[in-house]
């Protein structure tokens, strides 16, 4: 395969499965996430219900979008995985632009509007929607055209849609049958999102841009206020990029009675390479293929 090579450019993880076979990748399904800090990729053989492949390339922040694909392409070029024909390939778009709408409240002539109601579109961007059934309602975001364009050449059949509806999706299956109330935070790179979620039913949910161990805290404190939860109480399942070192999670810690971390999305098998990651690891990127 040919490889280009970019200082931008970082791999973070490559952990591929001895099943894992370059010749078979039409009987399997590719997940992919996109970010302006990088690109990750799983593969899941859903025959075997067992997720074989795992990768993610690091990238030098990209703000503009036509950086940001010349990253992609070339991470593609280098990538283990991403290079084959798949039977089925979904794009998350990682980004902080989407808003829910419920169903009885929702036009689709109106998307754009309802977007720009809390965020500025780019020159470029276009509004895009996901269903949600589980919630009864429409995520819309924000889509760089170009990426969309991109995408759809290299993988025809590619389904785009936002990382926040598998991980909201996922997130209203794993507690439907837990009558409590809990609090999900799902961490990545300068982010955070928190659910609250009742009995299958999501009763709050944001994302908040962060950059300290104190930012962090203060948003997770500022939802237990807004929503007068008891930090005492409540439990905090934390999900994604952070671990037990982090300044983060010590930091919440000291605040949140119940924290734990998530496990891996019980739907799938995995590679026991990938199961050697922490366990909370790549959440959202597994359970798209639970919506993709």
């Amino acid at each position: 395969m040919h490889t280009e090579t970019d200082s931008r450019i970082s791999l973070v993880h490559s952990l591929v499965d001895d099943l894992f076979d370059g010749r078979l990748t039409k009987g399997y399904q590719l997940a992919l996430q996109l970010s302006e800090n990088g690109i990750s990729a799983a593969v899941w053989d859903d025959t075997f219900n067992k997720i074989l492949a795992l990768e993610r390339f690091s990238f030098q922040k990209a703000y503009a979008v036509n950086v940001l694909i010349g990253l992609a392409n070339t991470a593609i070029s280098q990538s283990q995985l991403m290079g084959y024909p798949y039977k089925k390939v979904s794009l998350g778009i990682v980004n902080s632009k989407s808003t829910l709408v419920p169903n009885g409240l929702f036009n689709a002539n109106e998307k754009e509007a309802l977007l720009k109601f809390n965020y500025v579109l780019e020159d470029g961007e276009i509004a895009a929607m996901d269903n949600l059934p589980n919630l009864d309602a429409k995520n819309i975001y924000a889509l760089p055209n170009l990426i969309k364009q991109q995408f759809q050449e290299l993988y025809p059949a590619v389904n785009i849609l936002h990382f926040s509806s598998s991980l909201i999706e996922a997130v209203l299956v794993r507690y439907k049958h837990v009558e409590t109330l809990s609090v999900v935070v799902h961490v990545r790179f300068s982010h955070l999102e928190i659910l609250v979620v009742n009995s299958g039913k999501l009763l709050f949910y944001n994302s908040f841009a962060y950059q300290t161990a104190e930012d962090f805290i203060y948003f997770l404190l500022s939802v237990f206020e807004q929503l007068k939860l008891n930090p005492e109480t409540i439990q905090v399942e934390l999900m994604g990029e952070l671990d037990k070192n982090s300044s983060s999670y010590q930091l919440a810690y000291k605040y949140i009675r119940y924290l734990k971390f998530a496990d891996r999305p019980g739907t799938f098998d995995f590679s026991f390479k990938i199961s050697a990651l922490p366990k909370q690891s790549y959440y959202s990127l597994f359970c798209q293929f639970l919506l993709a």
